[in-house]
């Protein structure tokens, strides 16, 4: 995902797209804006702490954190297959869907996803979360994706 985000954004000055590992060598307070969509389901509740101390680490103090597609508790493969597919149909990639699902429920995913599991969060539970790394967050009006997950902003709080 990385190498195709580069790859779209790559021209584009204003855009930088890091792998951890390269964003714990960036200054202190060097960064405007981190967006992170669609990750943090697949990691450990640790890893995130260690990637929000990161990102806190990095932002100036007007920056702003944006977590979209947060994966709420009891929600089921079912619903997140529906979701896709209605917003599919709705803006004419349904056969695309369709075909994604598939290569997907063929693919070693399900392994992974039954073995690994995926992190959720309930809205309290990731406010907290991040309030303990020193920002003041609330979640979005409406997520980044096309579904029910949610989406949260966060800043900075002041010192």
């Amino acid at each position: 995902m990385r190498a195709r985000l580069a790859a779209r954004f790559g021209s584009d000055s204003r855009v930088e797209v890091r792998s951890p590992g390269e964003l714990s060598a960036l200054p202190e307070c060097s960064i405007d804006l981190i967006v992170m969509n669609s990750v943090i389901q697949y990691l450990a509740p640790e890893e995130f702490d260690a990637l929000i101390g990161i990102f806190r680490r990095l932002l100036r103090a007007n920056g702003l954190l944006m977590i979209g597609d947060v994966v709420p508790p009891h929600t089921s493969v079912v619903s997140d297959a529906l979701a896709l597919l209605r917003f599919a149909a709705a803006n004419g990639f349904l056969w695309a869907a369709v075909r994604g699902l598939v290569r997907t429920a063929l693919s070693d995913y399900w392994q992974l996803r039954s073995g690994v599991g995926l992190s959720r969060y309930t809205e309290g539970a990731l406010i907290h979360k991040l309030e303990n790394a020193g920002f003041t967050a609330f979640r979005a009006p409406a997520n980044i994706g096309h579904n029910y997950r949610m989406t949260f902003h966060a800043r900075p709080a002041a010192p």
